[in-house]
Order: structure tokens, then sequence, then C-alpha cells
């Protein structure tokens, strides 16, 4: 898969999800947005690994992983609860799926603290595609 359509199978897929609205989601380089007001909000970053290549037939078969990162933004002094289930939800959404040559592997949740008045939580996604 090119760097592109995994950005475009990562998008189709965060689009998907209802936890969080999808206007108050951010991708990389997106526009300026201003959460005031939002009971939850999130930002997906995409960060590429390293890519390898085994040589099959009549050429090589490059392997590209990466790591996506999906930030969960709550107000603070709200509690965790809507962190914990938003987080939850995504998990559902991401783990273990395939999206054609796009696998998504095992999710993990770091809890990222305060800061600015907002609470949060950062999903990581390990994938691999061919």
């Amino acid at each position: 898969m090119t760097l592109e359509e995994i950005r475009n199978a990562v998008i189709k897929r965060m689009t998907a999800q209802t936890a969080i609205a999808s206007g108050d989601v951010r991708y990389q380089n997106d526009k300026t947005y201003d959460p005031t007001g939002k009971s939850i909000w999130a930002r997906l970053t995409n960060i590429p690994g390293l890519a390898g290549a085994n040589e099959i037939g009549n050429g090589p078969v490059v392997h590209r992983t990466g790591m996506l990162i999906i930030q969960i933004f709550v107000p603070t002094g709200t509690g965790s609860l809507l962190l914990t289930q938003t987080a939850d939800k995504l998990r559902e959404l991401f783990e273990f799926k395939t999206d054609g040559r796009l696998d998504y592997f095992a999710v993990s949740a770091i809890d990222a603290g305060e800061a600015d008045g907002w609470a949060q939580m950062n999903i990581q996604i390990p994938y691999r595609a061919v």
C-alpha cells in the first residue's frame, strides 16, 4: 500500500466511529479548531514507521508499519468515564481489524494527564500494511 492509501483507509475507518462527532475529530495539518464548549474532541495522527521488503516471486513485497495515535480530550473536572468509554469504542473499531491490506493490532490507552483545561487520553494503534 502507498502512504496515501494507508491515510485514506485510516480516515475512512475513523469517520465510521460514532463516539465523537465527525466535526470534532481533527487530522494532521487540519485547519485551526476551537474546542471551546465541547464535551469531547479528538486528534488523529499517523506516524509511519519502518518499511521492509521481502523478495517473493517477481519482485519485492513492501511491508509498511506505523502507529496511529488518537488523542482524546474532555474538559478537566468532568471525570474519566467519557474518556474510557470513548477509548473502548475506538479500540473496538480498530483492534485486530483489517482494511484490505492494512492490519491493525492490539490497542493501548495511555493517560496523558491534564493541560490547558483538558484531560487527555492517548490511544495507540500499531499497524502493518502490505
